[in-house]
């Protein structure tokens, strides 16, 4: 997953990725791969309205280019 967020971050790729939030309508919140500040080993942090959020990588189901490509998908069927 640590790739696909590099490789998003160093072409310039816009993206959106959802993840398990507790607060999120359905349990889930998605966000902007723009607002991505930082790619750590184990997760990363993106800018919110108050300041940043660190987001680990097993909360993240899904990942699509601003096309519609499905880049991840680790959704329950």
């Amino acid at each position: 997953m640590r790739q696909i967020f590099n490789r998003l971050k160093w072409t310039g790729a816009r993206g959106y990725f959802w993840y398990v939030s507790r607060g999120g309508v359905g349990g889930e919140e998605v966000c902007s791969t723009d607002e991505v500040v930082e790619v750590g080993a184990n997760g990363v942090v993106v800018r919110t309205e108050g300041g940043e959020k660190y987001i680990p990588f097993h909360r993240i189901v899904e990942i699509r280019l601003e096309t519609g490509e499905v880049l991840l998908n680790r959704r329950r069927r």
